[in-house]
């Protein structure tokens, strides 16, 4: 398939699965860019959203007081009037961005797309400044493989949390974080309810998109979440 061919695939897929109606936009970038700022970049600075899809994220980061910048494979990211953004087809092309200028990188659910994700962290560390700091999300196989990996059929290539730190430590970076990762900006806040989760996601409840069922919307996201935990990994650049 050829690259035009990608973008094609690429463009419908994200038309369908990030359409308004279906995905509307929560709070959830602004409160996980809030977290993301306090607890691991702790600073601002020039930034790079790999797969930036709507921009919800770098409109968060922007408003934090971040230098923003975003590729995505669709060719609507260059319809984003937020910051720089062009359109990259990241997993088969250098970054439109000069080496060694940015003080962080950001990507959400993009690594477990791609047959070949180290070409992808390979670019990130490229950009990156001697120092700088990347962060790397994607679901957690250990916590997904039964059924909800899946959901999305474009998932190719799971991770672990061993695994991912690896991809990052071939690529040059040195490990400074990797945890498991809860998406409930509540339990952020209140740890204990910790406890709660891990009782949860022993219970055999059944959640949308999984299963079409009905729950509530806040008792559906508590439940999903509880079970589909993520990977967080933070990467520095040595200087």
């Amino acid at each position: 398939m050829d690259a035009i061919n990608r973008s094609v695939v690429k463009r419908n897929y994200l038309d369908i699965s990030y359409d308004e109606k279906k995905l509307p936009r929560t709070a959830y970038p602004g409160k996980l860019a809030q977290y993301l700022y306090k607890n691991h970049f702790k600073k601002t600075g020039s930034l790079l959203d790999v797969g930036c899809g709507r921009g919800e994220f770098l409109e968060q980061f922007k408003d934090l007081g971040f230098e923003v910048h975003g590729i995505d494979v669709s060719p609507s990211v260059e319809d984003l009037n937020i910051g720089f953004t062009a359109r990259c087809d990241f997993e088969h092309e250098r970054f439109p961005l000069e080496e060694k200028s940015l003080d962080f990188v950001f990507s959400k659910s993009v690594v477990e797309h791609l047959h070949h994700p180290e070409k992808m962290v390979n670019e990130c560390f490229r950009v990156l400044k001697p120092g700088g700091k990347a962060i790397f999300m994607c679901p957690s196989w250990v916590h997904t493989y039964w059924g909800p990996f899946y959901i999305d059929h474009t998932h190719v290539t799971p991770f672990t949390l061993p695994s991912l730190n690896q991809l990052l430590e071939l690529s040059g970076f040195c490990v400074e974080h990797s945890e498991h990762f809860l998406q409930l900006p509540i339990v952020w806040r209140f740890p204990i309810l910790k406890i709660g989760v891990e009782l949860t996601a022993r219970l055999p409840i059944p959640y949308r998109p999984l299963y079409p069922i009905k729950l509530p919307e806040s008792v559906n996201k508590w439940v999903r979440f509880s079970k589909e935990k993520m990977l967080l990994v933070v990467g520095v650049k040595p200087t």
